[in-house]
């Protein structure tokens, strides 16, 4: 009887070492997978873009009505986008530091966002309404925050309809910057809340998914909570909360930032 329960035994840790070393090799494997997929991205498309970014600067300083060259100039600049937030979105998840911290004023970014995107609003006759605290300083990365701004503040003109007010909202509660953009536009159903910063292009917004998600990921970056809702009838509020001191581990300046700034 002792033999047949010592041959189980055997038996048995064969099978935990047979298990133990396909969990091993396969964790090796995605290992090895997400090290070669954040190299591609890093050396080949990245380095790509950015040599096809420099190479249509070049030829817009050249021939500076070519809408094409501008349109596609655009476009590789928001490819570098993605390829950035898919980088910092790995380097974020294995604890590594993807922010380039600094102390600014949170409102004067706000103000300066807008300014930009001033041409896209008077197209449809759209003004914008600020209510913000004179001071508003914040500890964060200022490009990203600009980035996710332009984004959330372009989609939001996109959707609003024409001859109304975008309202601004900034203000500190505790130890969070609160911020809200509130908007009048077709109501969003409780679904479409739900899946506006969603990474799956079958439940994103049209033409706008992969910028929502990209700030949602911007704003997770910041230890920060983004969402939207339909407060009435044909208003609809994105809001934002971001910790006024965010996490100290994320403040060592990050290499892709530095490497190619947001330009609005």
């Amino acid at each position: 009887m002792s033999i047949a329960k010592d041959l189980l035994f055997i038996i048995v840790l064969l099978v935990l070492f047979f298990v133990l070393r396909k969990n091993l090799s396969l964790k090796s494997a995605l290992f090895s997978q997400r090290e070669n997929f954040i190299k591609t991205l890093s050396h080949d498309i990245r380095v790509s873009t950015l040599a096809q970014i420099r190479g249509l600067d070049l030829l817009q300083s050249k021939y500076s009505q070519e809408e094409l060259i501008t349109d596609i100039n655009e476009s590789c600049k928001y490819s570098l986008d993605m390829i950035n937030m898919l980088l910092n979105t790995y380097r974020y998840e294995n604890g590594e530091q993807v922010l380039n911290q600094e102390v600014f004023n949170f409102s004067d970014l706000v103000s300066y966002c807008s300014s930009k995107l001033s041409y896209q609003a008077e197209e449809k006759n759209i003004d914008f309404y600020f209510n913000m605290n004179a001071s508003t300083p914040v500890y964060a990365d200022k490009a990203e925050l600009a980035k996710a701004l332009h984004y959330l503040l372009s989609t939001t003109i996109f959707y609003s309809r024409r001859n109304k007010k975008i309202a601004i909202f900034v203000k500190r509660v505790c130890d969070n910057l609160e911020v809200s953009i509130t908007y009048s536009g077709n109501p969003l159903t409780e679904e479409e809340c739900r899946r506006m910063f969603s990474n799956n292009p079958r439940f994103s917004t049209v033409g706008h998914g992969i910028k929502m998600y990209m700030c949602k990921k911007i704003i997770e970056f910041h230890g920060g909570k983004i969402g939207v809702n339909n407060i009435s009838d044909k208003i609809n509020s994105f809001t934002i909360a971001i910790p006024v001191k965010t996490i100290t581990s994320m403040a060592k300046p990050a290499l892709f930032s530095k490497l190619q700034p947001f330009h609005l």
